[in-house]
């Protein structure tokens, strides 16, 4: 049985992305009621346009809590005055 957050290898719009209330970022089955409390961020679509959103809000999360980290250690970066 295969899985359903597989690519169906048709080209179909088989999933989308879901977001939740603390930002995080899932793929989800189109034919599945969606889980409480995440919203939809990327309507039905492909399988590889759904990973594709997903490792982009990846690499905006990873930036954003890079530049937060490093705003935190060195507030001169962030443009903070002392």
């Amino acid at each position: 049985m295969r899985s359903p957050f597989e690519d169906p290898g048709q080209g179909e719009e088989s999933h989308l992305v879901l977001t939740n209330a603390a930002g995080e970022h899932s793929m989800w089955p189109a034919f599945a009621d969606l889980p409480e409390g995440w919203t939809v961020t990327l309507p039905a679509t492909g399988h590889r346009a759904c990973l594709d959103h997903l490792e982009r809000a990846a690499a905006r999360s990873a930036s954003t809590s890079t530049t937060e980290h490093t705003a935190g250690l060195r507030p001169e970066l962030s443009g903070a005055t002392q």
